[in-house]
């Protein structure tokens, strides 16, 4: 299973939640990968990782599919990163002139998708060329719902690129959007998941991902929520939010 976490605003717990959600899902013991695909390389960085080594990232996987396997960074047991740096942003216009463009990311994963049960797409803040490879990659895609009123209103295009993915990927469907940073003492955040639940009521989680200091600090020491902190909001949250969108989690 292929899933694209995306998101055209910045700021939602993206990141975090594929770092913490493919922690989960390792820790249940299912081979999960996480592929950084954003050129800031917060993933990679949130692992501990160094996104300035020298070493193959998801860049060298796109450019030469054969390489994927060697561009694999083992984090946990049963998780497996494939990590990003500065270069992937010269992606767009390395390829701008194929025609399989929006095609790279999921050539460059082909070769190794049946080593996991779970792949999971970072991707950046935008609806561009990243984006539209990870849904072309994708079989599903998780939309994170920061709990603010401006987030909200971005969901329209958002759903507007999934449309046209599906135009070439039939398979692609919106698996879930996920609450995030949500604040119980700013009066908004209520109302924001309330109106989501309206108007996606198949496809709102009950689980909602809290504004946390942990899930914040974990990635400054490389490390998923569930180990930094094991009985915070935070790691109960991730943990919870596994359950429900896999019946995975221990």
């Amino acid at each position: 299973m292929i899933i694209a976490v995306v998101s055209q605003k910045g700021g939602v717990g993206k990141t975090s939640l594929v770092q913490n959600v493919g922690a989960e899902l390792a820790a249940s013991g299912h081979p999960t990968l996480l592929v950084d695909y954003d050129p800031q390389s917060n993933l990679t960085t949130g692992w501990g990782l160094d996104p300035d080594a020298d070493r193959p990232t998801i860049y060298t996987a796109m450019l030469d599919p054969e390489q994927a396997s060697g561009c694999i960074v083992s984090v946990r047991p049963q998780l497996d990163l494939i990590p990003s740096d500065l270069n992937l942003a010269g992606a767009e216009l390395q390829f701008a002139g194929d025609f399989d463009r929006n095609g790279k990311l999921k050539a460059a994963l082909k070769p190794i998708a049946e080593r996991y049960r779970y792949i999971l797409i970072d991707t950046p803040p935008s609806l561009g060329f990243f984006v539209s490879n990870a849904l072309v990659a994708a079989q599903q895609v998780i939309i994170p719902l920061q709990a603010q009123f401006y987030a909200l209103k971005a969901l329209g295009p958002v759903f507007d690129i999934i449309k046209r993915a599906q135009g070439v990927n039939e398979v692609l469907h919106v698996y879930a959007i996920v609450p995030t940073m949500y604040d119980a003492r700013n009066s908004l955040s209520d109302p924001v998941v309330q109106s989501a639940r309206t108007q996606y009521p198949k496809l709102v989680t009950k689980t909602i991902i809290p504004v946390h200091v942990r899930i914040a600090d974990a990635p400054i020491h490389g490390l998923p929520v569930r180990e930094h902190q094991l009985s915070s909001s935070g790691a109960v949250a991730y943990h919870e939010l596994t359950k429900e969108l896999f019946g995975h989690g221990q």
